[in-house]
C-alpha cells in the first residue's frame, strides 16, 4: 500500500507507512444500490493508498447470488469513472458462465474507459451444472471453456483479424476493436484452488488468486504447488502475482467482528459456518497478524474484502495494512 496521509476519528493525521512493492493491498467495492456510497468509497480507498478496488462475480445463479448484489463489472466501470489512479480488478469472473468474444469487449472497453487500469479475474467457478443450463448458461466442460475461453480473448486481443480453431470455439478473420489500452492485454489472473487448477493458473496466467471462501490454511498448502509449477517453465517468476481475497471484519473485540460479519459471509453464499472456516476477524494488531501469515507464504497482493459498515471499514483495513510488515527475500522463494 502506498504512503498517504489520513485522519483517523478526530483532527489528527496520520502517515500510512510505505510498503514493499511486492506486497499490494486491495479492497472489495460494497457492490450496494447506493451509488454515492459505492463512488465514496472508491475515492477514499484511492486516496488512502490502496493498490486497487475489486468487485465480484455476482450473476443470477451463482455461488454468490443469495444476497442482493450489483453486478460486478458494472459496478467497477462505475468506480473507474470517479477515480483516476487505483487499479480495477474483477474476482473472479466464472468464465464457463459467459461467451469469450462478448467478454473481450467488455474487458476490453472497461481497461480503455479506465486508461488501463484493470486486472481481470476469471475462474471455473461452483456453480452447479444443472441449475446453470436451466438458466440459459452455457454448460458441460467446464474446464475447456475456460482454457479456450482464455485463448480466444487473447486472440481477439492481440490480433488485428483473429483466428481460433479449438473444440467449442471456432473462427478466423474477426476483428475486433478497440483493443484494451494495455499492451498485449489487461492481467488475467486465475481463481483457483485444486493442485491441477493451481497448475493451470501458471500455465494460462499472469497471477493466481485464492478464493474468499478458503481459508489462510488453504492458501498456505495451494502457494508452493504455485511456486513449484512457476519453475517448471523457467518463466520470469516476479511478474507473477499471489494473491489472496480475504474477507475480514475490524473490531475491537474478535467476538464483535463475527457477530457483525457471519450473518453477512454466510448469507452471501447460502453456507452457514462459513465465516468462521475462513473469514479474518478481530482488533487491528489480531488481524495484521493473519494477514502476516499470507505474506510470509509468498503473496503479493491481499485483496481485503469488508461486508458491513463499508466506509468506517475501509478507514480500519488501512490501520491493519500499515501494521503488516514487508515480507523480507525475494518475491518466490521455493517451497
Amino acid at each position: 500500500m502506498a504512503g498517504a496521509s489520513r485522519r483517523l476519528r478526530g483532527t489528527s493525521v496520520v502517515k500510512v507507512p510505505e510498503m514493499d512493492a511486492r506486497v499490494r493491498f486491495g479492497v472489495g467495492l460494497p457492490q450496494l444500490l447506493d451509488p454515492e456510497l459505492v463512488a465514496r468509497f472508491a475515492r477514499r480507498a484511492e486516496r488512502l493508498g490502496f493498490a486497487h478496488v475489486w468487485t465480484l462475480d455476482a450473476v443470477v445463479g451463482s455461488a454468490t447470488s443469495h444476497a442482493p448484489a450489483l453486478e460486478g463489472m458494472h459496478a467497477l466501470t462505475f468506480a473507474a469513472a470517479v477515480t483516476e489512479r487505483i487499479g480495477l480488478g474483477t474476482a473472479v469472473i466464472v468464465l464457463p458462465r459467459r461467451l469469450p468474444v462478448l467478454l473481450a469487449k467488455e474487458l476490453a472497453t472497461v481497461d480503455r474507459f479506465s486508461g488501463g487500469r484493470l486486472i481481470a479475474g476469471v475462474g471455473l467457478g461452483y456453480d452447479d451444472e444443472q441449475t446453470a443450463a436451466g438458466l440459459g448458461y452455457p454448460s458441460g466442460r467446464r474446464v475447456l471453456r475456460l482454457t479456450e475461453g482464455i485463448e480466444v480473448m487473447r486472440a481477439l486481443w492481440t490480433q488485428e483479424e483473429a483466428s481460433f480453431d479449438g473444440e467449442l470455439f471456432r473462427f478466423a478473420g474477426v476483428r475486433m476493436g478497440p483493443k484494451p489500452l494495455q499492451s498485449p492485454h489487461p492481467p488475467l489472473w486465475i481463481g483457483a484452488g485444486h493442485p491441477n487448477a493451481l497448475r493451470r493458473a501458471v500455465r494460462l496466467g499472469d497471477g493466481w488468486i485464492g478464493a474468499g471462501s478458503s481459508s489462510t490454511e488453504a492458501f498456505l498448502e495451494q502457494a508452493p504447488i504455485v511456486k513449484a509449477a512457476l519453475r517448471e517453465p523457467r518463466r520470469d517468476v516476479s511478474s507473477f502475482a499471489l494473491a489472496k481475497r480475504i474477507y475480514i471484519a475490524v473490531e475491537n473485540t474478535e467476538a464483535r467482528a463475527r457477530a457483525a460479519l457471519t450473518p453477512l459471509l454466510d448469507g452471501f453464499y447460502g453456507r452457514d459456518g462459513l465465516t468462521a472456516s475462513v473469514a479474518v476477524c478481530g482488533p487491528v494488531e489480531r488481524c495484521a497478524h493473519e494477514l502476516q501469515r499470507l505474506v510470509d507464504a509468498g503473496a503479493t497482493d491481499l485483496l481485503l474484502h469488508p461486508l458491513h459498515d463499508p466506509l468506517g471499514q475501509l478507514e480500519a483495513l488501512a490501520d491493519v495494512a500499515a501494521s503488516v510488515r514487508p515480507r523480507a527475500g525475494k518475491t518466490l522463494r521455493g517451497p
